[in-house]
């Protein structure tokens, strides 16, 4: 007897004597119709939870854009109610009412902060922020850390500073 032949004996052996199954009746026509049922019925249904898949991870990435959108916004308000904004290369600070706001790169995000204190994140997975001077205007570029570059213009209204 070979070696495999010996190997298989032994296997043969061990499933008879622990099987869970040890009637003699074996698996009958309609319990391995059911399961290939089961198994057709899975497999039919992978195309669609695939596609639900890349469907959310596009939403997921759109978030992105709209996360940008919101920090120009509110960036975008508080330089119009703002005076002395000064630009910097990763830092905008600039005086809102009686407070000195500065919006700064902070490891893989920006944040504002109140008069040095606080941190609120605005922006998250930044891999760069600039801030330059672009005539009575202020220019904002964002790399983020995907690749997807972004860019701004704010207009500072006040007259101050720039």
């Amino acid at each position: 007897m070979s070696f495999t032949g010996k190997v298989a004996k032994v296997v043969f052996l061990h499933l008879t004597r622990h099987s869970v199954l040890r009637s003699n009746k074996g698996f009958t026509a309609l319990e391995s119709l059911l399961i290939l049922l089961i198994f057709i019925g899975v497999a039919a249904l992978f195309p669609f939870i695939y596609q639900s898949i890349s469907l959310i991870d596009q939403e997921l990435g759109e978030g992105r854009r709209s996360e940008w959108e919101l920090f120009v916004i509110q960036l975008r308000k508080e330089l119009h109610l703002s005076r002395s904004a000064e630009p910097k290369a990763d830092k905008l600070t600039y005086l809102y009412g009686e407070d000195s706001i500065s919006i700064e790169k902070y490891k893989q995000g920006v944040r504002r902060r109140v008069s040095g204190k606080g941190h609120e994140i605005m922006l998250q997975e930044v891999s760069s922020i600039l801030f330059r001077q672009c005539g009575l205007s202020v220019c904002v570029q964002v790399l983020f850390v995907n690749g997807q570059r972004e860019e701004a213009k704010l207009h500072v209204f006040d007259g101050e500073g720039l």
